[in-house]
């Protein structure tokens, strides 16, 4: 017997997590800001709870004390994702998520195809060494595309070394989802 298929991505549980803050939030905001059906976020938060990660009350959901902890560890992991507004694809979203540790990862096109099998529509993984480059291109973006550029260094607070994926795709949901996906990727490690 085969058994419903999730419709939710492992991206999903962490965007959901990651939303949730010390203030209780209702499902009906998580639903509104995650773009996700309410089913899918009841099934989050249930596995958030049994990963002793929530807490419920009546007026909404909340981090647990191990749940805080959890958090703490991904900031310093991660800065976002953040949602921008780029000009370089005009009518789709646009999100950005900087990663403070990326070690030694080699910065390619596979990263870029990661986010687009994710659906993103495009994709630009930047690196900050005194300024944001794109390491395997001859392209000099912050010339190219001055005010993205300053947006985006408003954005983040960048250090040397750091990684900055941004995604482009139709829903906002997608943007994020895609930039955690290559973060996955990069970081080799599972989500929550």
């Amino acid at each position: 017997m085969v058994g419903n298929k999730p419709n939710y991505k492992e991206e999903d549980i962490l965007r959901t997590f990651l939303y949730i803050e010390d203030k209780p939030v209702s499902r009906a905001e998580l639903v509104e800001k995650l773009e996700l059906g309410e089913g899918t976020i009841r099934t989050i938060l249930s596995f958030l709870k049994e990963k002793k990660l929530l807490k419920s009350n009546r007026p909404g959901h909340y981090l647990s004390k191990k749940g805080k902890e959890k958090k703490e560890e991904l900031k310093k992991m991660i800065e976002g994702p953040k949602k921008l507004t780029l000009t370089e694809y005009k009518n789709l979203k646009s999100c950005g998520l900087l990663i403070k540790k990326p070690g030694k990862t080699k910065i390619n096109l596979d990263l870029r195809d990661e986010a687009i099998r994710n659906g993103a529509y495009s994709s630009i993984i930047f690196q900050y060494n005194k300024e944001l480059k794109i390491p395997f291109l001859e392209y000099n973006y912050k010339k190219e595309n001055k005010k993205d550029y300053e947006k985006i260094n408003e954005e983040f607070k960048l250090e040397q070394g750091n990684l900055l994926i941004i995604t482009f795709a139709k829903e906002q949901s997608t943007c994020e989802n895609s930039s955690l996906a290559v973060m996955k990727k990069i970081n080799n490690m599972k989500i929550i």
